[in-house]
């Protein structure tokens, strides 16, 4: 992964290992492995949705469709 694009201290891999610094980074590893989880979700009930809309002929809902990412906002 490259840290270039990132904003603050880039990461030091030469610093000796840490407690806090382990359980931070698996802190965030859990929360980006869970929105990604999260967004899967989100795609495949708005595809069951819809599929079921046509299905019942319902007309199509009439929502603003979701960004990516933490944000909301595609990149």
């Amino acid at each position: 992964m490259s840290t270039s694009s990132k904003r603050g201290r880039k990461r030091n891999d030469n610093l000796p290992p840490n407690r806090a610094r382990d359980v931070q980074r698996a802190f965030r590893a859990r929360r980006a492995a869970h929105l990604q989880e999260l967004e899967k979700r989100v795609t495949e009930l708005e595809e069951e949705n819809e599929n079921l809309r046509v299905a019942l002929s319902l007309p199509p809902a009439n929502r603003v469709p979701l960004g990516h990412g933490p944000t909301g906002r595609d990149r």
